[in-house]
């Protein structure tokens, strides 16, 4: 090995420690960021029977119909402590609400009703993205629940019975705003930027290491 081939190895082994430790910093940042946000929220799960088009359908009906119960409730919560003890209460009410929709709609389907962790893929709501990871949720299980689920921030209220939001109202902002330090508020809508940067540094590390 030439001189030269020598240091440019050597300095290609710096960029990619230096890399390798500018992910591993970010992620246990961003591991750490999403353990408090998750402290301050509450989310709802709605999994459906199976993935066939009218169980799709029904699970939105059966989630419109439990947004709607629990709407008037999480508005008056003032905290997400609170807000839980009212789910928890509430558990028996929200499997009834769901077993009615799909009573009305010639459904038999049991609904079952827990509030549990669940772990979340990165989720996009509107322009905000939230972390991977556990979050505590109430999760309503219809039938089989084999099929896709849907999920909204339950507290503070950020669900909507009008599913077509490209972009988190204001006024639903400013809830969320007020539970998060600003630095855990800023973060979610910082979210797409950082899964950004992170492929292109994944392409730049591939491009030293390949070429």
């Amino acid at each position: 090995m030439t001189e030269k081939k020598k240091w440019i190895a050597i300095a290609g082994l710096f960029v990619v420690t230096f890399v390798l430790m500018f992910f591993y910093a970010r992620q246990m940042r961003q591991n750490r960021m999403q353990k408090d946000i998750a402290k301050e929220i509450l989310r709802l799960h709605v999994v459906a029977n199976s993935d066939s088009k009218k169980d799709q359908a029904l699970k939105m009906e059966v989630k419109e119909a439990v947004v709607t119960y629990l709407r008037g409730v999480m508005q008056d919560a003032e905290s997400v402590d609170e807000a839980r003890i009212q789910i928890q209460k509430r558990l028996p009410e929200i499997e009834a609400v769901a077993k009615e929709k799909m009573q009305q709609k010639g459904y038999s389907y049991d609904a079952d009703a827990t509030l549990s962790s669940c772990y979340f893929p990165v989720k996009t709501y509107g322009d905000m993205i939230f972390p991977a990871g556990e979050y505590e949720a109430l999760k309503v299980n219809l039938g089989k629940s084999a099929g896709k689920n849907w999920w909204c921030v339950m507290y503070p209220t950020l669900c909507f019975v009008d599913s077509t939001y490209q972009i988190v109202p204001g006024e639903s902002k400013k809830k969320l705003k007020k539970c998060l330090t600003e630095e855990e508020y800023n973060s979610l809508l910082d979210g797409e930027n950082g899964i950004e940067t992170s492929s292109l540094f994944i392409e730049w590390i591939r491009n030293i290491l390949f070429s």
